[in-house]
């Protein structure tokens, strides 16, 4: 077994292995993703107390050990609990951004920016609601740090700008964007506003504290959710759980990939 190894960490999920151990996954500030054996962490009052639910921000101690898939978790240290996220819409929206970035990371491939976008969007869903501008920005930066960086203010085939046009064209199979005198080479063309395009582009550089207090009208909400869910759909290895939570709750699917 390596060496005993610290790092702070955002708990993004954990379940019952056995009869007292967890598996928890969790997102590191130097480790990148890792997933874990907690031994004896359901009996535990001392090393794993109250630090192993969804949101909870830890310093966890762990060991690698050479083989094997699961690191070997020593005890964990509460830094930030989860308790503001029990209401039910924080809940909703926050294990939306749990499972977005679960899925769009890969295992001990450290990502610093996309653990800093977590811990900020956290923060944010206990300070306010869940706006939409602030789930377009999360989306938006985190497909940035996953490699996914959409290009949504020139056309793919032409490099024409689209943003001051009222008609562009998104291919939902390859994920470009189209003029209108190119949209005949798009798979499967989805009709988009330039209008709506710029302002998502804006958001990629936009604070979530600064998009959270943004409003959106209805119209413009509606298209840069869905441009987002044919984007992230692209990427997204199976449908997110949380989407059917916040869609009860909501009576609507806010999120993009609702």
């Amino acid at each position: 077994m390596g060496p005993s190894q610290t790092s702070e960490a955002i708990i993004l999920r954990a379940r019952a292995y056995g009869e007292s151990d967890k598996i928890v996954t969790f997102l590191t500030n130097d480790a990148g993703k890792l997933t874990g054996i907690a031994k004896g962490a359901k009996n535990s009052r001392r090393r794993f107390a109250n630090c192993l639910d969804p949101f909870t921000r830890v310093r966890v101690h762990f060991r690698t050990r050479p083989g094997a898939g699961l690191v070997f978790m020593e005890s964990c240290d509460l830094l930030h609990p989860a308790g503001p996220m029990a209401e039910p819409n924080k809940f909703a929206y926050g294990s939306y951004l749990l499972e977005l970035v679960d899925q769009l990371t890969e295992e001990a491939h450290p990502v610093p920016e996309v653990y800093h976008l977590l811990n900020e969007g956290v923060d944010e869903l206990q300070r306010g609601p869940a706006t939409s501008a602030f789930l377009r920005a999360f989306e938006l930066r985190l497909l940035h740090h996953a490699g996914y960086d959409p290009h949504l203010t020139n056309c793919a085939r032409c490099q024409q700008s689209v943003v001051s046009t009222m008609r562009a064209f998104l291919d939902a199979i390859q994920g470009g964007i189209f003029c209108e005198a190119c949209r005949a080479y798009n798979q499967r063309p989805v009709p988009v506003s330039g209008p709506t395009l710029a302002v998502l582009e804006t958001l990629k550089a936009t604070p979530l504290g600064a998009a959270r207090k943004q409003r959106f009208g209805a119209e413009l909400a509606a298209e840069a959710a869905a441009i987002l869910g044919y984007l992230l759909a692209l990427h997204l290895p199976r449908p997110l759980r949380s989407v059917k939570l916040i869609a009860a709750l909501a009576g609507e699917p806010p999120a993009s990939q609702a």
